[in-house]
């Protein structure tokens, strides 16, 4: 394995940990985020409701995650996708791609655009 790749799969190894460390002290009430963008603007962001929507789809709950913010999975789809996506050009040293990159250019535009219209039909 090159050093690329071991750095990458180090990488992956510490966010699943302190992912899985999150979603354990999530789950046992440990603490509770509070969206700075609601605090400060009164709107909901484009991903509040995600940490709930963490937490019931962790339980099977899918349905309930769905309902706690409707693009939780396309944005959590989109993340993990970019994340591979750029880990795999790390370790091959290549760039990223115009059409891959319009890609991820449309999801974020996407995600904005849902931030706008869950505020606006008060989802």
């Amino acid at each position: 394995m090159n050093k690329r790749a071991a750095r990458v799969a180090a990488l992956y190894g510490i966010l699943i940990f302190s992912g899985l460390t999150l979603l354990l002290l999530l789950s046992r009430g440990a603490f509770h985020f509070i969206c700075p963008f609601r605090e400060i603007t009164g709107l909901r962001c484009p991903g509040c409701g995600n940490t709930n929507a963490l937490l019931a789809a962790a339980h099977g709950k899918f349905y309930d995650a769905f309902m706690c913010n409707p693009m939780f999975f396309p944005e959590v789809a989109l993340a993990a996708a970019g994340v591979i996506r750029i880990s795999v050009l790390y370790i091959k040293k290549s760039r990223l791609s115009k059409a891959v990159s319009a890609v991820f250019a449309a999801g974020a535009a996407l995600i904005l655009i849902w931030g706008i219209v869950r505020n606006i039909i008060n989802i």
